[in-house]
């Protein structure tokens, strides 16, 4: 029985194999001619890059059945937020694929047709596809010759109104241009942010990190200052989280997971996926890229343990001067920490070997794909965990155990050295962003503002409007 039970599954995978690869065959065999006659006639600059078109989203028949697998075994399934309209958060192309991330989180395993348009915004005659929703709040699309914008539909009937097209980022890139970078889950909450939005950064920076993805849902001007610092020097890209459906702000977090994901592949070798008080210390020895540049190439997914770091209070509401920030800094601030633990560990992954990423791991990998474990000893992620704040537990950290006992509380401050660099970097960025010098209005030539009849700046700033 065991063995008539083996054949009749090895052949229902043999031919729900066979049938998938006829359908990719017969996808890659379908003609180009619309697209190209489209591209030559089109009045857009198409780049070479641009001129590539595709017939299906998957490059090979194990990853078909790799899809099909995960998509029979349900694998990405949350239907959170099913009172929403279809949007379109982000469209990215790659090499041989588009990839479109939702807002919704109710249409996975649902029909949706890709619609391509070019750099006039004019719908590409012929080119629309039916795809299918997976994972969830992402639709995986073939390429198009000239498609600069991108939009959904569940029909090609003309009465459907269709999302806004969205411009495609570029992510066909030949090789990644970054080695290591971070998606940060979104910022909300009363808390300030500023102090440590640049720790965060300067702190992933060290460790080996080139580029930072800033999810956000709700923050202050006065935070916003240093996110904006940041996108000026090319170290971080801010993604403004805003649906005419509004949701708690925490609802965006599995959204913003997949779309991250999206965004990384090609664009970075490996990226983690961190919150705010998060950040990942390495070893005097080796940091973070080190250590997992040294790893398999089939690795795909390297898991960290916890390092829960007591923190007694809130971040400092504003810059006031050096000596004060130098104190205020989280880092020096908070040291004491309970044992590693791998509740709530988290991941770095290569993203192209990712089939579909969760907050904590990657739900599901291509075949060959390898996950390891990293020791406490050789990285660890420093997670300040707030004592007055967290939703379930307040003075978590004097909670009794279940074996019964209280956490031992052990100091682990950082290394000098990596103290210093990081306190060093810090203060260079605040100072740039927060240490304003006033104006010296006498310097101000008089004819820039009599001629305009403004005000005198040395009694007002600004004229009134």
């Amino acid at each position: 029985m065991r063995y008539a039970t083996r054949t009749v599954v090895f052949f229902s995978l043999f031919f729900a194999g066979a049938l998938i690869f006829s359908r990719w065959k017969a996808r890659q065999e379908v003609s180009l001619q619309p697209s190209e006659i489209h591209s030559q006639s089109s009045p857009c600059h198409i780049p070479t890059w641009n001129k590539v078109h595709t017939n299906s989203v998957m490059d090979s028949l194990i990853n078909s059945f790799s899809q099909w697998l995960w998509m029979k075994l349900k694998l990405s399934v949350e239907n959170n937020q099913n009172y929403t309209s279809i949007s379109i958060l982000g469209a990215f192309v790659y090499p041989n694929h588009i990839s479109i991330s939702l807002t919704a989180q109710y249409l996975v395993q649902q029909n949706l047709h890709c619609r391509y348009f070019d750099c006039k915004r004019n719908e590409i005659p012929g080119s629309a596809y039916q795809s299918v929703v997976f994972p969830e709040s992402v639709l995986h699309c073939p390429r198009r010759i000239g498609a600069e914008f991108m939009s959904v539909s569940r029909t090609l009937e003309r009465s459907e109104e269709i999302p806004e097209p969205v411009k495609l980022t570029y992510r066909a890139y030949e090789k990644p241009p970054h080695d290591l970078t971070v998606c940060v889950a979104p910022l909300y909450g009363n808390e300030s942010k500023w102090l440590q939005i640049v720790e965060f950064v300067e702190h992933m920076k060290l460790e080996g990190a080139t580029f930072v993805y800033f999810y956000i849902g709700s923050i202050s001007d006065y935070d916003r200052k240093i996110l904006n610092d940041y996108v000026r020097t090319g170290d971080v890209e801010v993604i403004d989280l805003h649906d005419k459906y509004e949701r708690p702000y925490y609802a965006w977090h599995l959204i913003t997971v997949q779309d991250c994901h999206l965004r990384a592949k090609y664009h970075s070798k490996w990226v983690s996926f961190l919150d705010l008080d998060e950040r990942i210390s390495g070893t005097p020895r080796q940091n973070l890229l080190q250590l997992i540049e040294s790893q398999d190439p089939y690795v795909g997914e390297i898991i960290f343990p916890v390092l829960n770091i007591v923190k007694y209070g809130d971040v400092a509401e504003k810059f006031v001067d050096v000596p004060t920030l130098k104190r205020d800094m989280m880092f020096r601030q908070w040291t004491d920490t309970v044992d590693p633990t791998w509740n709530a560990s988290k991941a770095i992954v290569r993203p192209e070997k990712i089939g579909i990423m969760f907050i904590h791991f990657a739900t599901a990998k291509l075949p060959g794909v390898k996950t390891v474990q990293i020791s406490p000893n050789q990285a660890l992620v420093r997670h300040y965990r707030s004592t007055q704040h967290r939703v379930d537990v307040t003075n978590w950290h004097l909670e009794v155990q279940a074996d019964g006992k209280l956490f031992v509380i052990t100091k682990r401050p950082l290394t000098p050295v990596f103290d210093q660099n990081l306190t060093d970097a810090i203060v260079k960025r605040v100072q740039n962003v927060y240490d304003q010098v006033p104006v010296n209005c006498s310097a101000i030539a008089r004819y820039l503002w009599e001629s305009r009849k403004f005000p005198d700046p040395c009694e007002s700033m600004s004229p009134v409007f």
